[in-house]
C-alpha cells in the first residue's frame, strides 16, 4: 500500500491537534493495509494491536484537545467534550465487542475502520474547525430569510466544509428521483412524545469514495463495508451539525435508529408520509440529497 501523504489543508493551525489528527489517520491507513494480508493469524494479531494503539492514542488526543479548548475558554467546550466521551465510552466499546464476537472477521474489522474513519473525518472537518474559527456556526450571521433558505444555507456550509467542494442547489423540492448508483441511508429521530422524524440521505458513490479516501491518501475503487460505515458516521455528524442552526426545534429529538436503504426502500420513503424539506445538491463529483420527512 502507498504511504500516506498528509494534506496540509486539513490542518487547523494548532500543532498538538494537527499532529494527533495526522497520527490517527496514519494508524487507520496502516490498518487498512493489514486487513489485506492473506496470513489470517498475522492479520488478526496486527489488527488487535492496531486497534489497541488507536484507542489509546485517541484517548490521549482527546485529553490534549480538551486541554487546549479550556485554555482558550472555548464557548462550546462541553458540547464538544460530549462528542469525545460518546466515542470513547460508547461507540468504541461496542465496536470492540463486535470484533471479539466475530473473532476479528474481515467484515467486523472493516466496519470498525469505517466508523472510526468517518467519525474522525467529520469531527475534524466540521467540529474541530469550530475550535479555531471565531465565527462558529453557533454565532454566525445567517440570512434573514424563510426556513427553507436557512436550511439550504446550513447544509451548504456543512457539506462545503466536509467535502471541500463547490456545492449548489439543484432542486429544493427533491422527490426521490434516481440520479445514478447512489447510497441511501436513513436516520430515525424521536421526540419525548414519541413523534418520529426521518432524515434521509442519498449520496453518489464517487462522492462518498472520494471523501472517505481523501484524508487517508487511499483511492477506493469500490464501495465496501469500510466506505459504507464511514458514510453512516458522516451522515450522523452532518445531521448533528445542523442542530446549531435549528437548535430550538431539533434538540428535542434523539436518534433512535439508522439503516441503509436499497433503491426500492428509498423510493418507498417518498411514497408515504410527508416531506418537510427535501433538497438535491450538485458537486463536481456527483449529487447529494437530503430529505427531512414525517412518516
Amino acid at each position: 500500500m502507498q504511504d500516506m501523504m498528509w494534506d496540509d489543508s486539513f490542518n487547523l493551525g494548532v500543532d498538538v491537534i494537527d499532529r494527533a489528527h495526522q497520527r490517527l489517520m496514519s494508524i487507520i491507513h496502516k490498518m487498512i493495509g493489514m486487513v489485506r494480508d492473506k496470513d489470517q493469524e498475522k492479520k488478526r494479531w496486527a489488527c488487535e494491536e492496531g486497534i489497541k494503539y488507536f484507542k489509546s492514542y485517541t484517548i490521549k488526543h482527546f485529553a490534549e484537545e480538551e486541554a487546549y479548548m479550556r485554555s482558550i475558554d472555548h464557548a462550546e467546550y462541553e458540547e464538544h467534550k460530549l462528542l469525545h466521551d460518546t466515542l470513547r465510552d460508547d461507540t468504541l466499546p461496542k465496536l470492540e465487542e463486535k470484533l471479539v464476537a466475530s473473532d476479528h472477521s474481515d467484515q467486523a474489522v472493516e466496519d470498525f475502520l469505517g466508523v472510526c474513519m468517518g467519525w474522525l473525518t467529520g469531527h475534524i472537518m466540521i467540529e474541530d474547525r469550530k475550535i479555531v474559527r471565531r465565527d462558529t456556526a453557533a454565532t454566525e450571521q445567517k440570512p434573514d430569510q424563510e426556513e427553507l433558505q436557512r436550511l439550504i444555507y446550513a447544509v451548504s456550509q456543512t457539506i462545503g466544509q466536509l467535502f471541500r467542494l463547490e456545492i449548489k442547489v439543484e432542486d429544493d423540492h427533491y422527490n426521490g428521483e434516481d440520479f445514478g448508483r447512489a447510497l441511501h441511508y436513513k436516520l430515525t429521530y424521536q421526540d419525548i412524545l414519541g413523534e418520529e422524524l426521518h432524515v434521509i440521505f442519498a449520496v453518489d458513490r464517487p462522492l462518498v469514495s472520494d471523501t472517505v479516501g481523501k484524508m487517508l491518501f487511499i483511492r477506493f475503487h469500490k464501495v465496501n463495508k469500510t466506505v459504507i460505515s464511514a458514510m453512516q458516521q458522516l451522515s450522523q455528524q452532518i445531521t448533528h451539525n445542523l442542530h446549531t442552526y435549528f437548535s430550538e426545534t431539533d434538540r428535542s429529538f434523539s436518534l433512535v435508529g439508522d439503516e441503509m436503504l436499497n433503491p426500492r426502500r428509498f423510493r418507498q420513503e417518498f411514497e408515504t408520509g410527508s416531506s418537510l424539506y427535501s433538497l438535491l445538491f450538485e458537486t463536481e463529483l456527483g449529487y447529494f440529497a437530503l430529505s427531512i420527512r414525517k412518516p
